[in-house]
């Protein structure tokens, strides 16, 4: 199978195929298939086709009577093979790397369709010109993929309807029987916005990748005074395709919104008399069997419009009846003056009232605001100081505190080495939704077992220096600077996440790096000069172990914990839609998921209820951040979940799969993860067993416990 199947319909095209043909032949991506469907020809266009096809096997040319872009297209796809189909006009053309950025980010995303931006070409100018409105990037998420009930706007305005800016899944179109109407205008609107509306996720390369034409004499967009009723046909073809569906009822009012603007467009941009014979169809019929007849001025999103579709329907209402009688007397009154008085001086005199009357009425209404915006400002300095107040008193406090700490710390260690761990957790009730801090916690128990007084310093506490013999810093979202005035302590930074976070130069201000690879550790060792030593992530083996106390309600479940940082976790989303019975812990999962929102159980999971959950369900998904996989740091959610017994349906690199090469079930594409479900659900009883076998080996190798006394063992080594 190749990657992208390249559909172009070809009709008299002569003097722009070239340019066209070398676009999708010099493309980046090489592992494509074009299919060039001439569609009945007169002039030189399937002669320059065939000279194409002799030099370059990737080129298929399909011939045809006459029948038009959208049947041309739905050929095409007949003879198509790639996972991937794009679709271009002959007369237009792509950037070299278009398909390549296309496709990349369709297999990330694992996408239905990718858009991108385009412009427009003027060829006797060859110039570029840029548009704004074929992607209304202001009504799409900031994050992707995403669906169309992600989107702020009309659905079917946020993208143009037209097929050759994007790049479909062929699995996708195959599955809902996308084809393009088969006439002369508008036949890709129905493919395009059906794809819209049906699509799971959406993705979008926010570059210019395509340059539509347009000064081409024979372009089919030329062609619409002979084929007006075109744009009435592929409206009701899309409401038919969203009833069919079960959509209609969901984007009724986007659909109306839409289908009386096309309407209007059409009407606005056709030249008499094709004009009025379009008038008196969607008066006497169209604008009732669209919908649009019946709904009143505050169910249109754009006033203008309800108001051309009441003067086209004859329904002036009584006010600017009487507003056009006046108007009237005016224009008299106008032409008895000019007789009198010099034009220039009348039209003046009118304009300088006009915006008198109108800058008074602004001036009155920017003082009112003016008013209002100080009350408001003088309320928030008032609530401002009485903030800052407090929060110098509390900081001075805290630092008051600091002051007395290594005192106070010393008398409390009694003797023992000191330990600070410095936690990027917040402080107060948050800092116990950081998995963070009970990483700090576990780290504590166990160094006071080998008695060590040890100290947590959430976020706010890092400028506290207590005298310590050892500072050990979680490094993961936030940098921490040693403070070198202890000049006996010794600093050891310990990166367990966010590792494209990190600078050679941040590094080189540690004693020593620990980080929580083997990979990376070898990597890195070479590209600084402090030591660096290996100290993967691990688990709380007293907590998170098979025995003690289970959730019945989850016996039998796939479960998952984690927000999703604003964006879609390929795994949550495949088994949502493989209907598993899922239960998923973390935020903003209701807002990217609103069609599967019966499968969020809450925004967060309680660390303290995690080993009881873990013992109860059935598997558990996970996934990594990109950089963590690319460093091979595996989270300690695979650590937490094998130590109860619980089996981990997971991405995976090489480290991990060398140290649980058998207890996961690995997955990196969607066809892998369907996989995994199915080994679950057919051999569940080797899939536990295999999972429970490891509780023995982490208690010894990827314990705290364990990490402790390797800890120990470094500061033993490179103490000062």
């Amino acid at each position: 199978m190749v990657k992208v199947s390249v559909i172009i319909p070809v009709y008299n095209v002569e003097p722009y195929l070239k340019q066209c043909m070398d676009s999708v032949v010099g493309q980046t991506l090489k592992d494509i298939e074009i299919i060039c469907v001439d569609d009945g020809s007169t002039d030189n266009s399937l002669d320059i086709l065939r000279e194409y096809a002799a030099e370059d096997s990737r080129i298929q040319i399909i011939e045809q009577k006459n029948a038009g872009a959208g049947a041309a297209r739905n050929n095409g796809m007949r003879y198509a093979t790639g996972k991937y189909l794009s679709f271009l006009d002959s007369d237009d053309f792509f950037e070299p790397r278009m398909l390549e950025k296309a496709y990349d980010l369709a297999e990330k995303d694992q996408a239905d369709f990718v858009a991108y931006k385009s412009d427009q070409y003027h060829t006797d100018k060859n110039q570029f010109v840029p548009v704004n409105w074929v992607i209304r990037e202001n009504e799409i998420p900031p994050y992707h993929p995403f669906n169309h009930r992600q989107m702020t706007g009309n659905v079917f305005k946020v993208f143009v309807g037209w097929a050759w800016d994007k790049l479909f899944l062929k699995e996708f179109v195959d599955k809902y029987h996308l084809t393009f109407q088969e006439q002369r205008t508008s036949n890709d609107m129905l493919f395009v916005f059906s794809a819209v509306a049906l699509a799971k996720k959406i993705s979008v390369v926010p570059v210019v990748l395509a340059h539509q034409r347009r000064d081409a004499k024979d372009s089919l967009s030329k062609t619409r005074e002979n084929s007006w009723d075109c744009f009435y046909h592929a409206l009701t073809a899309l409401r038919d395709k969203l009833r069919e569906e079960g959509l209609y009822e969901e984007l009724e009012k986007d659909y109306i919104n839409y289908a009386l603007h096309f309407s209007l467009w059409n009407y606005n941009t056709l030249s008499e008399p094709t004009k009025t014979k379009l008038k008196e169809k969607l008066k006497s019929e169209w604008f009732k069997e669209l919908g649009i007849e019946g709904k009143n001025k505050e169910y249109f999103y754009i006033k203008q419009e309800f108001e051309q579709y009441q003067q086209i329907m004859g329904q002036i209402p009584e006010a600017t009846k009487k507003e056009n009688e006046t108007m009237g007397f005016k224009q008299k009154l106008k032409r008895f003056l000019r007789k009198i008085v010099p034009v220039g001086r009348t039209y003046v005199d009118k304009k300088f009232k006009d915006q008198e009357k109108y800058i008074r009425k602004q001036f009155k209404e920017q003082e009112r605001l003016i008013k209002l915006q100080q009350k408001n400002m003088e309320e928030m300095q008032k609530n401002l100081q009485k903030n800052l107040k407090e929060y110098i008193e509390q900081e001075l406090v805290r630092r008051d505190n600091w002051a007395k700490m290594a005192s106070e710390t010393k008398r409390v260690a009694d003797g023992r080495p000191v330990w600070v761990i410095k936690c990027p957790a917040t402080e107060g009730e948050a800092k116990f939704r950081w998995g963070d801090y009970y990483y700090a916690v576990a780290l504590q128990k166990y160094l006071e077992r080998q008695n060590i007084y040890a100290i947590i310093d959430n976020r706010q506490d890092w400028g506290c220096d207590e005298g310590a013999d050892v500072v050990l810093v979680l490094r993961g979202k936030y940098f921490y600077r040693p403070d070198r005035r202890n000049e006996k302590c010794l600093y050891i930074m310990w990166n367990i996440s966010h590792p494209d976070m990190i600078s050679k130069a941040e590094y080189e201000l540690y004693d020593v790096v620990c980080v929580g690879s083997r990979h990376m550790a070898e990597e890195l060792k070479d590209k600084i000069s402090v030591p660096v030593v290996p100290l993967l992530q691990c688990t709380d083996t007293e907590i998170f172990c098979p025995e003690g106390e289970t959730k019945k309600q989850y016996n039998g479940q796939y479960i998952f914990i984690g927000s999703t940082r604003g964006v879609m976790r390929d795994c949550v989303y495949w088994a949502a839609e493989a209907g598993v019975p899922l239960h998923v812990w973390g935020s903003g999962w209701y807002e990217m998921m609103p069609e599967h929102k019966d499968v969020v159980d809450s925004t967060f999971m309680p660390n303290e209820k995690l080993p009881a959950l873990y013992r109860s369900a059935k598997v558990t998904l996970n996934d990594h951040w990109k950089d963590m996989l690319d460093n091979q740091i595996i989270n300690n959610r695979i650590f937490d979940a094998l130590a109860c017994g619980l089996p981990v349906i997971s991405d995976g690199c090489e480290e991990m799969k060398e140290i649980f090469p058998d207890a996961v079930l690995y997955y990196d594409t969607k066809e892998e993860f369907d996989a995994c479900v199915k080994k679950v659900e057919n051999d569940y009883e080797a899939v536990k067993a295999k999972a429970l076998e490891q509780y023995d080996m982490i208690k010894k190798e990827y314990s705290f416990e364990r990490r402790v006394e390797e800890l120990l063992e470094i500061a033993e080594k490179y103490r000062k």
